[in-house]
């Protein structure tokens, strides 16, 4: 009983740690002439990780031009699987919630119920892995 209660907030947490996180980088360029020197170059990223959709300014160290580049990499698909997953679990989760609360009496007389919440955990457990 007691999984049932918390199984809806740890699918809270699971797809609010992805979906709700940002992070962010500190480059620093440093040219023979300092006066051509950026040592503090912020980069923000943030959910759903398209890195190389976030673009910044450098130093050339060739005078006061700019060069504009972007990080590399594309992880949205990865984050973007981890929360539908997470979603999931937490709709099955809040439906098994329902079913042992509201239809106890029925869960008891019928023996497939417990056979059938098994197999969906089965399933999601070995064909949805992480």
């Amino acid at each position: 009983m007691c999984m049932v209660i918390f199984a809806p907030l740890f699918a809270i947490f699971a797809f609010a740690t992805c979906g709700g996180y940002s992070g962010g980088l500190r480059l620093s360029v440093d040219c023979v002439n300092k006066t051509d020197s950026d040592l503090s170059i912020d980069i923000a990223f943030a959910y759903p990780f398209r890195l190389h959709q976030v673009t910044f300014e450098v130093p050339t160290c060739e005078g006061k031009e700019r060069e504009k580049l972007a990080l590399t990499g594309d992880f949205s698909s990865s984050a973007e699987f981890f929360v539908t997953v997470a979603v999931f679990a937490f709709l099955y989760s809040l439906a098994a919630t329902v079913v042992y609360i509201f239809f106890q009496n029925k869960y008891r007389e019928n023996n497939r119920g417990p056979f059938i919440v098994s197999g969906l955990l089965f399933a999601t457990t070995f064909f949805c892995p992480l």
